[in-house]
């Protein structure tokens, strides 16, 4: 399955760039452990933060036999941790940094899967060389950002940036075929190392507010 620029032939190397390159999400993944660690979170107290780290592990996993076999099988085990990441965070920030209750948080998590599947039906798959997918996320993330920002959430700053880095991220992964031409590893592997770092930084923002919130209960601003 031929759908990045850097793949011109079907050999398990055929991406080079675009495999290695998911090295970054385990090491991520294993970076947060330590954080988690040193900071005496309690899994008890912080199973979305293990969940997460977990699921950003397993991106780096499914993504690197994505690139390398390239096979139907293979881009479903690409796929299926980034959802559940999406998925799990959203509830997180949901319940951890907005306070909300339950009526509004699951209502908050529905209508973003309805929006979700809403645009995904409505518009080819290959849309934007298949970044439509990702484009109900970028919405959420910068109004999680707006969000906290409006409350003056010590972590809205975060994810002001993070919703700015997600813009370039998901505009070089669209790029892809469109620069094959003049830069014939394409965009992808980029995106990769972007997003490492973004997934990084979110899941460390979350560490950060529990921290907080057990050491200072009056600091965290919900």
């Amino acid at each position: 399955m031929f759908h990045y620029c850097e793949r011109t032939s079907d050999g398990f190397w055929g991406e080079p760039f675009n495999a290695v390159t998911n090295l970054a999400f385990i090491i991520a993944a294993l970076l947060l452990a330590v954080r988690f660690y040193k900071l005496r979170l309690s899994a008890r107290n912080a199973f979305d933060v293990l969940l997460l780290i977990g699921l950003l592990f397993a991106i780096g996993i499914g993504s690197f036999l994505w690139h390398t076999l390239a096979t139907p099988w293979s881009a479903w085990v690409d796929v299926m941790p980034i959802l559940l990441f999406i998925s799990v965070y959203l509830l997180t920030y949901l319940i951890r940094i907005t306070a909300f209750g339950w009526p509004r948080v699951l209502g908050g998590f529905v209508l973003f899967h309805l929006f979700n599947t809403g645009l995904q039906m409505l518009l080819p798959a290959d849309t934007l060389n298949g970044s439509i997918f990702y484009f109900p996320t970028l919405v959420a993330l910068l109004m999680m950002g707006l969000y906290s920002r409006r409350q003056e959430h010590p972590e809205a700053g975060g994810l002001m940036f993070a919703g700015g880095l997600f813009i370039l991220s998901v505009l070089l992964r669209t790029l892809d075929f469109t620069l094959c031409a003049i830069w014939p590893v394409g965009t992808h592997f980029i995106w990769h190392l972007l997003n490492a770092y973004l997934l990084f930084g979110l899941t460390g923002l979350v560490m950060r507010h529990i921290a907080t919130v057990r050491r200072y209960p009056d600091s965290a601003v919900s």
